[in-house]
């Protein structure tokens, strides 16, 4: 998160000193507010072009707080506080390089034993996924209802009867998710769905945690951007609550 504020605001006074405090603030709010929309737009351009088929919650990610006459401090910000893993903990890894945060589904498996630390799971060629190239949600709940719901108490919601009926209904026709850890046999760790004639079925692989190169620079150019921006969002705000100052005034004459 940054933070786009007003500085040198006794010098800014002096030169309006026909405003009012009350519209000198409203007018410092409306450019700090407008400077944090043009960053937060920035940032977003910056992750749909970086980011390869970003997801509707990625197309997202970028928000702003504006500011107000009582507070005058903007904020822009990524999405931190959403149901399942917000944009602000997946795109670190994105902006600081380094190791990739461990999902959810894969904080289940490594609570349950079935997967050891220091692995992240990806997709297998048998993996069902949606139109953005991603594991299908209905597979990830599917997995987790087969290996346990007991390890996995954030996605008891999402299962349904009809989820569990249909893993029922897989079992008797010989078909049910298995995990074969690293070092288990000569076949790849990961979670595998056997098949009614025996066969198995990569869903999810299992691999060392995989390391980021740094793909987005969002608080570098917030810092190029944000005073050069604030500086003429401010000015413009001024200007035109000056001319409907000077109109107002006009008007009555």
């Amino acid at each position: 998160m940054i933070k786009i504020e007003v500085t040198g605001l006794k010098g800014l006074q002096a030169q309006f000193k026909d405003f009012s405090e009350r519209r000198m603030n409203a007018a410092l709010a409306t450019g700090l507010t407008l400077a944090a929309k043009r960053v937060s737009q920035d940032w977003q351009g910056q992750i749909n072009d970086k980011i390869d088929k970003p997801v509707a919650r990625t197309r997202s990610a970028s928000m702003f707080r504006g500011a107000s006459a009582n507070n005058l401090v903007a904020e822009v910000k990524l999405k931190d506080r959403m149901a399942g893993l917000a944009p602000a903990a997946y795109l670190a890894p994105q902006e600081l390089a380094g190791s990739r945060l461990v999902k959810k589904f894969e904080r289940s498996l490594i609570a349950s034993g079935a997967m050891p630390r220091g692995y992240i799971t990806v997709p297998g060629k048998h993996a069902q996924r949606d139109s953005y190239g991603n594991v299908s949600r209905a597979l990830i709940i599917a997995v987790i209802s087969q290996l346990g719901k007991d390890f996995s108490p954030g996605y008891q919601h999402v299962i349904s009867k009809n989820a569990d009926k249909r893993l029922a209904s897989q079992a008797k026709r010989g078909r049910r998710y298995i995990v074969v850890r690293p070092n288990a046999s000569r076949v790849s760790p990961g979670i595998y769905e056997r098949m009614g004639d025996g066969s198995l079925k990569a869903v999810f692989l299992f691999h060392k945690d995989a390391t980021y190169s740094k793909r987005l620079s969002l608080i570098e150019r917030a810092q190029q951007l944000g005073n050069a921006v604030a500086v003429e969002e401010i000015d413009q705000a001024l200007k035109k609550s000056l001319i409907r100052m000077q109109q107002t005034r006009g008007g009555g004459a």
